[in-house]
């Protein structure tokens, strides 16, 4: 990583990245459109992993954000002919946020087929037979090793051709530290711009392909957080790093 990169594709820290939630939120955009565009962007990412024609997908979906991502991503991939299962690692929708419940509903009525699932056996039963996996179940609000379940669904989706969002599970936003146990994905769909911890040496080592998607963060929201928007990460763009 050089200046010259985080001028272009950014370099943001895992509080960079909740700092710009709430100033988009008081600029009047709701996480819920910006997760939206975030999800339709994953989507984009796989399709193109896809070679541009439906297949089987799995969607691994954690509690928050990052599964809300996920679930927005599998509506959109039916929709364009996939079959998709999303695996909810969740002992219940109760469990979930409001705003991932919401997508959840919206996945299930759109027809993507949903299961609940803890334990790594269930969760790799339902991987199985999959061209493609969606990591959806960590983002950049881990501080510490995956809990119980979380890593439970890390272990199960070793050996899979795996597209994560944002970043892999298990590994730090901010410092590119990797908790145990972590994800090694095919390639990475990062929103908004690049994490600080995807530019160090593990991060290259567990993230493959990067790319950086453009989710129309408002311009007021950087200005509000005080943060220099990347200068190539625009127009809706899916940037590939490699």
């Amino acid at each position: 990583m050089n200046d010259a990169e985080v001028a272009r594709f950014g370099s943001l820290t895992a509080d960079d990245v909740a700092a710009l939630d709430r100033a988009a939120v008081d600029s009047g955009v709701s996480v819920l459109q910006l997760m939206e565009v975030a999800g339709w962007q994953v989507a984009r990412c796989a399709w193109r992993m896809l070679h541009h024609a439906p297949g089987r997908i799995a969607v691994v979906a954690g509690r928050g954000n990052n599964g809300g991502d996920g679930l927005v991503a599998a509506r959109h991939l039916v929709a364009w002919g996939c079959s998709v299962r999303a695996v909810v690692v969740a002992e219940s929708r109760d469990a979930l946020r409001d705003i991932v419940a919401l997508h959840l509903d919206a996945a299930e009525k759109s027809g993507v087929h949903t299961v609940f699932a803890t334990e790594a056996p269930a969760v790799r039963d339902a991987l199985r037979g999959s061209a493609l996996v969606i990591d959806a179940l960590l983002g950049t609000g881990l501080r510490g090793a995956p809990r119980e379940h979380d890593a439970a669904a890390i272990v199960a989706m070793e050996h899979t051709h795996l597209l994560s969002v944002d970043l892999p599970s298990g590994l730090d936003a901010t410092t590119g530290e990797v908790h145990q146990p972590a994800v090694r994905a095919a390639a990475t769909c990062t929103l908004t711009a690049m994490k600080r911890g995807l530019w160090t040496a593990t991060g290259v080592a567990h993230s493959g392909a990067v790319t950086v998607a453009d989710i129309g963060m408002p311009v007021a929201a950087w200005r509000h957080a005080g943060l220099q928007a990347p200068h190539e990460v625009r127009g809706g763009e899916l940037l590939d790093l490699g």
